[in-house]
This record gives structure tokens, C-alpha cells and sequence, in this order.
């Protein structure tokens, strides 16, 4: 049989990361979490359960929109083996006043190694070192973009647009997109592949089963080149490294290029034609960008094909 259990690890940061824990009368440490009840959804069930439990009303926009984490494991209720399996989000504390449920002796604000020390379970360790590799590399990110979204204001003959379009994603991902630069679309939402293009890159991703929250996308020039074209090799060298930063952090096991562009940057590779649907050094992988998909049929039979290659070297990752 079974059984779903959903919660919501809390955290918050003076000098370090702490986390909030729950100890249970049996005399082991715990998350808030609960069973989901019906006509709930996976947030939903997650939210009450961790409000019933700590008194703390978690809004769902607050909830990380890149971070869950999975505890599969089995254990035996009279006759019957039970298959358990709690899946957890990530929040902010908010200050609400904490009060335990009677479940519960009491609570703690513990950092990760003290958490690492006391925690009972070997998936809750798992758990708790995913969380703060996940928060970890999202300040390194951010102070990055903080430097990065400041180009403008440097360079006297900029001809970018100055909405800084940062990458989006899971910080733990093991698989990252780099394209071109953001169109349009991306430049008016602030957020990569949005637009046309990205509805492909969906549905490229949605036919090899991967979700878009458990990767990373983004771009080699992080600011959209007016009218669409394509950046210049003084915008590129400044803005390059900023990208090399950011992959060094997120450190994932393949990176699929996008394009051209993209090819002749992390590579110094101009010719897409033939070596697309190739793994490079072992991590990179290279494609088409979408949107020449979007103006060729063949392209993006082409395109579908490389992902079916790319979804086969990431199974021979995760066997190695």
C-alpha cells in the first residue's frame, strides 16, 4: 500500500542557515509534514499540515518555486508492508508565532551540522544537505546577478536593453540550458525562455519526461538584444564570464547548448550542422536552439531527435 505524505522545511538566517525541527514524543527529531486529505493538492497539504503542527501559515508564492525533495522508504503495519512516500518543499520562516501540536514535545532552530549530528534517519540527512546546497547556491547566484545587473551602468557604449534577465531553476539541478540571449518576451517578464522559443524548450522537455523546475535555463548574454539580433562578441566577452561563474556554482553534470552562439562560446564550436545531438569533453551537449526550430520543420525534427539522445546520456549518467 501507498501513502503520501507531504510538508515543508522551514528555514531562516542570521549568520548561517537554521532550520526548524519538531521533537516527537518517541524521542526523535521531525519536519512538519502530514498525510494529504482529499480534494487537496500536494501545496495545499503541505501548508495546512505545517500550520496544524507549528502554527505557521506558509503562503504557497512563498513556497521555493525550484526546490522539492522526495523520501521514498517502507515499513511494516501489522500484515501489511506500507510504501511511504513524503515529498517536502522549502520556505522562509515568517515570524508567525510557533506553537507545537500535541503531537510534538517541542521544537528547535538547528543549523546544518548540528542537524547533521542529531537527525535520526539517513534520507532526513539527505534531505536537510539538499536543502542547504539548494540555499547555498542560491545566495552565490544572487550575489553574482548582483554584480552582473550592474553592466549597464559600466559600459559607456551599451546597446543592450538594461532589463537583466536572470536564469531560472533548481540550484542542485544536474542538467542546465544555456541559449543565446532572452527575446522579447523574456525581456518583458525578466524570466528565460518565456517566449516563443521556450514553448518549444517545453515541449522538447515534456517529451523525454523531464520538468522544467528540476533543471536550470539561461543564457550566455543575460540582456535582450534589441529587435532580436544577435550579440556582439564585445557583448558576449562582457558578459561571459558572469555566465561562467554562475555554471561553476550550479557545477551540473551536462550542459546543453543552445545554438550557435551558445556552441562558439562555452566551446569555441561555430557549426551546429554537424555536431549536434553530440556529447562534448564528456558534459556538453549540443542542439539546436529553438528558435531555428521555430522556422524549420527539418530543425526541429532534428531537435527532437538530439533530446531523445540527450534523455539516453542522462540515464548513462545516473548508471555510472
Amino acid at each position: 500500500m501507498d501513502e503520501y505524505s507531504y510538508g515543508i522545511i522551514i528555514y531562516k538566517k542570521d549568520v548561517e542557515y537554521e532550520y526548524l525541527v519538531l521533537l516527537r514524543s518517541e524521542g526523535w527529531l521531525d519536519f512538519p509534514k502530514g498525510h494529504i486529505e482529499k480534494n487537496e493538492d500536494e501545496f495545499d497539504a503541505a501548508i495546512r499540515e505545517t500550520f496544524e503542527e507549528t502554527n505557521i501559515m506558509i503562503d504557497k508564492n512563498d513556497i521555493e518555486a525550484f526546490f522539492s525533495y522526495t523520501m521514498n522508504y517502507s515499513f511494516n503495519k501489522g500484515d501489511e508492508i506500507i510504501n511511504k512516500h513524503t515529498k517536502m518543499f522549502l520556505a522562509e520562516y515568517n515570524n508567525n508565532e510557533i506553537k507545537i501540536s500535541k503531537e510534538h514535545v517541542s521544537y528547535e532552530w538547528l543549523n546544518y551540522h548540528e542537524l547533521l549530528r542529531r537527525l535520526r534517519y539517513i534520507n532526513q540527512k539527505d534531505m536537510v544537505y539538499y536543502a542547504e546546497k539548494y540555499l547555498t547556491r542560491r545566495d552565490a547566484i544572487n550575489e553574482i546577478n548582483m554584480e552582473y545587473m550592474k553592466l549597464p551602468d559600466m559600459i559607456k557604449t551599451w546597446r543592450l536593453s538594461r532589463n537583466f534577465v536572470p536564469g531560472e531553476g533548481n540550484y542542485n539541478a544536474e542538467i542546465v540550458f544555456v541559449g543565446q540571449a532572452p527575446g522579447k518576451t523574456e525581456d518583458e517578464m525578466k524570466r528565460p525562455f518565456v517566449g516563443r522559443s521556450g514553448r518549444i524548450l517545453n515541449s522538447m522537455l515534456s517529451m523525454i519526461n523531464i520538468n522544467r523546475e528540476s533543471v536550470y535555463i539561461t543564457s550566455v548574454v543575460q540582456f535582450y538584444p534589441e529587435k532580436n539580433r544577435v550579440p556582439d562578441k564585445s557583448e558576449i566577452d562582457a558578459c561571459f564570464p558572469y555566465l561562467k561563474r554562475q555554471l561553476d556554482v550550479i557545477s551540473p553534470k551536462i550542459i546543453v547548448i543552445l545554438g550557435r552562439i551558445a556552441a562558439q562560446s562555452l566551446l569555441g564550436i561555430n557549426d551546429i550542422k554537424n555536431n549536434h545531438g553530440t556529447i562534448i569533453n564528456k558534459r556538453y551537449f549540443i542542439t539546436y536552439h529553438p528558435a531555428a526550430a521555430l522556422r524549420s520543420k527539418t530543425v526541429l525534427s532534428k531537435m527532437e531527435n538530439d533530446f531523445i539522445k540527450l534523455k539516453n546520456e542522462i540515464n548513462r549518467i545516473k548508471n555510472q
